[in-house]
């Protein structure tokens, strides 16, 4: 039986290549036993395999549902008051400074990972190499330090609006059942992961904003827009960030 760590998939931010506990995750575990084909979405076989994983899962939940006499039918009346709430929740969602902000940061972002920004300065850099103002190994020192920042970048950019509308959504849930049973708020541990993701971002940007001093208007901006999401978090979930996150803040 694996060492799995119960319940740590949730709280992550799903980049199982670089996490160092995939190894004791279910779903990480998973993650690594697919081909690069079943991980593609463009492929057939990533939809082949995401349908043979729904179908196994939809046995366990029959099991379940049979063992413990759950009736998992569902009225037309029942199902248009789901949708219609959760309509209600994602409008509020949105409309909530966290939710437009953090919608506003990824839409800013994306637009100027889709600019020409980032290929004239990388052009840039290879023209001083070229005529050797800048040394081969230097030159590519930074090449690499802006990719890694750019896959930083755009892992993140939708998590984080992805995770602050699941936090804000499971706040204006809460009926107070979690606490008084003695289990931590799961909207806290969503905030937490959405600020950590804001805060490894800031790190990106902060580096490209030192080799790009071209484009320090804008990056600026998207600082400043990452700094007030994380403070309007802070002040909406003030206690997000004691969330023990399991495996991660156990150690």
């Amino acid at each position: 039986m694996p060492d799995h760590i119960p319940g740590i998939h949730n709280y992550c931010d799903r980049w199982c290549e670089r996490c160092t506990f995939a190894s004791r995750c279910a779903v990480g575990e998973s993650e690594g036993n697919l081909s690069p084909e079943e991980k593609d979405i463009t492929n057939q076989a990533f939809w082949n395999k995401l349908a043979e994983s729904f179908r196994e899962a939809m046995v366990l939940i029959q099991k379940a549902a049979d063992e413990y006499g759950i009736d998992l039918t569902i009225t037309e009346e029942e199902k248009k008051e789901y949708h219609e709430n959760e309509k209600r929740k994602r409008k509020k969602g949105r409309e909530h400074p966290i939710g437009a902000l953090s919608w506003n940061y990824a839409e800013a972002a994306l637009q100027w990972l889709e600019d020409n920004a980032v290929k004239e300065n990388l052009d840039g850099l290879l023209q001083r190499v070229t005529l050797g103002i800048q040394t081969e190994e230097a030159g590519i020192r930074q090449i690499k330090t802006i990719e890694e920042c750019l896959s930083v970048i755009q892992w993140y950019v939708h998590f984080i609006h992805v995770k602050f509308m699941r936090a804000l959504m499971g706040k204006m849930e809460d009926d107070g059942w979690e606490i008084e049973n003695g289990f931590q708020r799961d909207y806290d541990g969503s905030a937490k992961v959405a600020m950590i993701a804001i805060d490894r971002s800031m790190q990106a940007w902060g580096l490209l904003y030192e080799l790009m001093p071209d484009e320090e208007d804008t990056l600026l901006r998207l600082l400043a827009m990452l700094q007030k999401l994380k403070l309007l978090a802070e002040t909406e979930f003030p206690d997000a960030q004691k969330f023990i996150r399991p495996g991660f803040d156990e150690m």
